[in-house]
């Protein structure tokens, strides 16, 4: 059991208990929330080895004084005892934390809690260092999130794909309405797109299938986020209804959207094949093709036929038409990395939304100039 002297004061509707820890008793019980692909309920980013390599050498050969404390979450249940009143606002006393109620959650400080322990490797007078400490007690593994999200995400910076991925909590716990107040539609719109993004990497059938990158990884050949934005467009075109319904069941549209991308992915064979050496599938590519995906899926529901086969024939009628009024080849060339169209090779705004305008412009006409379908 800990036996902490701390002073407990009230915020909001919370108790906030503020001790000081030496820091190798905080480092026996800490431990981390740390989000990854089989912990999806986590919330801590990974630790960023220059930050802690930089902290470590502060501690050893600068000043040597971590001043703002670290902010860590007791989930079982703890016992406390007040002892003496101070002013109107807080008072000292006792706080036990039975081995039950163990670990120690980290919310904020983790980098810090690395840089004293690989201190205290080098220097073992850093096993006595004082660390301020703040506890809550949140029961709830979301608030406890939620504290790192508001701390991280508003306060300081916090890397935007698991950013996102605390949003999309979130609004799963508390629905838009919850987040709608504090952040803009294309944050919550992209976070909602997470359970589409996840079914998409996850498929094996699927062109995204292990080429998405998470927060814990490099590997990919496009950044969550991004992917996760781009379907956020998709998103946007829905109505209030339609948009319940794909929360409730995101199968339902990751599965038109893979079969979406399987049409694209038999029209450039070679750049599916290859995505590193091709924008396809890299921001250009992703943006434009979801942002006229609306339009296409419009044209299969009025033809009622919504298949693979029937989204591949009409973007072939739109890649031809854009070919012909452009006067330029509309194959896998068009998407090389180094030698394709400059259309397809700019990352920009601009460029994205010229894109995407001159081939919905090219949905609209036929060989001849009437409609193509």
């Amino acid at each position: 059991m800990l036996n902490l002297t701390v002073f407990k004061i009230t915020q909001g509707r919370y108790d906030l208990y503020i001790t000081i820890m030496k820091a190798l008793e905080l480092l026996r019980f800490a431990k981390i929330d740390h989000w990854v692909s089989d912990n999806l309920q986590g919330y801590q980013r990974p630790l960023n080895e220059g930050r802690v390599s930089k902290a470590m050498n502060y501690l050893l050969y600068e000043e040597g004084n971590f001043p703002t404390s670290v902010l860590i979450n007791v989930r079982g249940k703890v016992y406390y005892s007040p002892s003496n009143m101070i002013g109107d606002f807080g008072e000292l006393g006792v706080l036990e934390v039975p081995d039950s109620a163990l670990p120690l959650w980290v919310i904020d400080g983790q980098h810090r809690l690395a840089a004293i322990e690989r201190a205290t490797s080098k220097n073992p007078r850093f096993e006595n260092f004082g660390v301020p400490v703040s506890i809550f007690n949140f029961h709830d593994r979301f608030d406890e999130m939620r504290q790192f999200y508001i701390v991280n995400n508003r306060q300081k910076s916090v890397s935007t794909d698991l950013a996102q991925r605390h949003l999309h909590q979130t609004i799963v716990e508390r629905g838009e309405w919850g987040v709608a107040p504090f952040e803009s539609e294309k944050k919550i719109l992209a976070a909602e797109a997470l359970d589409i993004v996840d079914l998409l990497r996850t498929t094996p059938d699927s062109p995204w299938f292990d080429n998405v990158q998470l927060p814990d990884s490099k590997r990919g050949i496009i950044k969550q986020t991004s992917l996760a934005d781009a379907i956020g467009y998709v998103l946007k075109e829905l109505t209030p209804t339609e948009r319940h319904d794909v929360s409730q069941k995101p199968e339902t549209l990751a599965t038109v959207l893979i079969d979406y991308w399987n049409a694209l992915k038999d029209i450039f064979p070679d750049a599916f094949a290859n995505p590193q050496e091709y924008t396809i599938q890299k921001t250009t590519g992703c943006y434009v093709f979801h942002i006229v995906f609306p339009n296409i899926l419009s044209i299969c529901k009025e033809l009622g036929d919504s298949s693979e086969d029937k989204m591949k024939e009409i973007l072939t009628v739109m890649l031809n038409n854009f070919a012909e009024a452009e006067g330029i080849p509309m194959d896998c060339s068009f998407w090389h990395c180094r030698f394709g169209n400059p259309l397809a090779m700019g990352t920009n705004q601009k460029t994205i939304r010229l894109l995407t305008y001159k081939l919905l412009s090219a949905l609209n006409l036929g060989p001849e100039g009437s409609e193509a379908i």
